[in-house]
């Protein structure tokens, strides 16, 4: 089946009954020139959205290249060489049980997908395997602040992605680097139970002062069923940057569940009392579809469903609050 047909598909379906104009704004037609620059191989890449909760309608788009999908090939994406090359070149190379997933992340809200950001997701924790990522990745300038972070950080964390931006001059800014890392279910019941805990913790990986907001927040969110990750930038001396993201995450059939969906409901409340969502909560769940589809003599499943909600904290100014619908075919 045509790629571009499916995503075509995939994309209607979510947008659809006025969903295009609440959730994405106008970044349709961006998100599918960034889908057809991140093509590699012959599989279809899994999809992420990413839209914000309140304010203006917009999306970020995210496409991820699974290692089953290129492992041994001479895989290339459709729109990026340089340094993107190089790093799927690398990905496609390593052995089983050491890397997951490659994405592409695109700025798409302001039009960018000439230079998207590049994210190694892994299969476990050896910290070897993302240094020769950053490599790939051409930004050996950061391959001092992976270790130094990853040293700091609580031995129960498990970093399970890595972000650079490949393009990206280390001369031109201050350099940095993204970690997320899942708190396992310990972490996330003592976070719940005790604010102290928490902040001995964020002040391990040099997080500076931060407001009794952040680590509420935070613990509302590890209060829920709902696995607990908490996201980094990270500088060049691998101490954390006043910029903190703590999100949970859904599977499929949360939206199915009863019990599931009434918790979600009250995560939604919780966040509109803040003022950091509106009414397009309640749409959420109606992008969550898995579909039959036929084109060309070929049957596939596709589907989609929120699988994130995420809160950011940058810089002592008030939390934003996004949330990420994936999106693939079987």
């Amino acid at each position: 089946m045509d790629r571009a047909r499916i995503y075509d598909i995939i994309y209607a379906l979510a947008a659809k009954g006025g969903r295009e104009e609440a959730l994405f704004g106008n970044c349709g037609q961006a998100a599918r020139e960034a889908f057809a620059r991140s093509l590699a191989g012959e599989a279809f890449p899994e999809l992420w959205f990413e839209i914000p909760l309140a304010g203006k309608p917009w999306m970020d788009f995210h496409a991820l290249t699974s290692y089953e999908d290129v492992a041994g090939a001479q895989a290339a994406f459709a729109g990026h060489g340089g340094a993107y090359a190089d790093a799927l070149s690398w990905f496609a190379a390593q052995g089983p049980n050491k890397v997951r997933q490659l994405a592409l992340s695109y700025d798409t809200h302001v039009g960018n997908i000439e230079a998207p950001a590049v994210q190694l997701l892994v299969d476990g924790p050896d910290p070897a395997v993302p240094l020769a990522f950053l490599a790939a990745a051409s930004r050996l300038d950061l391959r001092d602040a992976y270790s130094g972070f990853v040293r700091a950080m609580p031995s129960e964390w498990y970093a399970c992605y890595t972000g650079v931006f490949p393009g990206r001059d280390a001369a031109d800014t201050d350099p940095w680097l993204r970690v997320e890392c899942i708190v396992g279910d310990e972490c996330q019941q003592a976070y719940a139970q005790d604010a102290a805990a928490l902040r001995e913790h964020l002040a391990a990986v040099g997080m500076g002062e931060f407001d009794d907001s952040l680590v509420s927040g935070i613990q509302e969110l590890a209060r829920s069923s709902f696995p607990l990750e908490l996201q980094f930038n990270v500088g060049a001396d691998g101490a954390a940057l006043p910029v903190l993201s703590a999100s949970v995450r859904f599977q499929p059939a949360d939206w199915t569940d009863a019990g599931r969906r009434a918790e979600i409901g009250r995560l939604a409340a919780w966040l509109q009392s803040l003022g950091l969502a509106d009414e397009r909560c309640g749409l959420l769940a109606q992008t969550a579809f898995a579909k039959r589809v036929q084109h060309g003599g070929e049957s596939s499943t596709v589907s989609c469903f929120p699988a994130f909600v995420k809160l950011r904290w940058r810089g002592g100014m008030a939390p934003d609050a996004k949330a990420y619908l994936m999106a693939r075919i079987e």
